[in-house]
């Protein structure tokens, strides 16, 4: 029993780091040759788990092997537009400027149904609303709303054009993120002083607190009556990241 316990832990901390050194695309969306790299790893990590007689060495190595096939494929995908298409294939186009492309579906085998799962999953009601939809290699649906659908612009609606970048996560769980608060060029000193302005004189007593690039702070204290407050840290100008 501890054998197989101590085969178990092994065999899955090498298919953790294995799929984790494939990249975080292989945990989302995956092209076809990942998802036969994935069923194979997981079917070679199981059979020494539930078979001691068979080699722990062996699974190991058949598993790193088709790491070094990933990264091969990744690779010749990566310098090789024609091979990327042969290994990955190439989108689709299901609607054309609203109108469905009844020989590529037929090609595909897509149902009529499933398409228009997919527009109204992306938040129109149906193909009145649509522009254009591409079915993706990794065969997800990507649906771009008809030009008298899509939301407005600031440059359409000639507004002052502002930077809109990612916030910067200052405290999570009640930890102060010391790497995010340096990128935002400020001390744990000034963070606590916009803090203890609100009546908040821990970290720990913060479940999150985002500076966004227009400089203010949202903070969200711990507890279902946990105040959810808005600071205005910094001006938007003072942003450097």
């Amino acid at each position: 029993m501890l054998t197989g316990f101590l085969r178990t832990v092994i065999l899955f901390f090498v298919t953790t780091i294995v799929l984790r050194l494939m990249g975080k695309r292989q945990l989302a969306q995956l092209q076809p040759y990942e998802v036969v790299i994935t069923l194979m790893i997981s079917d070679l990590a199981t059979q020494p788990m539930g078979d001691v007689e068979i080699p722990l060495l062996g699974g190991v190595v058949a598993i790193v092997t088709l790491l070094l096939m990933h990264s091969l494929l990744s690779s010749l995908s990566f310098w090789s537009i024609r091979l990327r298409s042969i290994i990955c294939g190439r989108p689709s186009v299901l609607v054309r400027n609203g109108r469905i492309c009844e020989d590529e579906l037929k090609r595909l085998c897509f149902d009529l149904s499933d398409l228009m799962e997919g527009i109204r999953s992306q938040g129109l009601l149906g193909l009145h609303e649509t522009g254009s939809v591409i079915l993706e290699t990794n065969g997800a649906l990507s649906v771009c709303p008809a030009a008298e659908n899509r939301p407005a612009t600031r440059g359409e609606m000639g507004m002052e054009k502002t930077y809109d970048g990612i916030p910067l996560t200052l405290i999570l769980d009640g930890r102060i993120q010391h790497r995010t608060l340096a990128l935002s060029g400020r001390d744990e000193a000034w963070l606590m002083t916009l803090l203890s302005g609100q009546r908040i004189d821990k970290a720990k007593d913060v479940l999150v607190a985002l500076l966004n690039t227009q400089g203010v702070l949202l903070v969200q204290e711990y507890g279902s009556g946990g105040r959810l407050l808005h600071i205005e840290a910094m001006k938007p100008e003072e942003v450097t990241w």
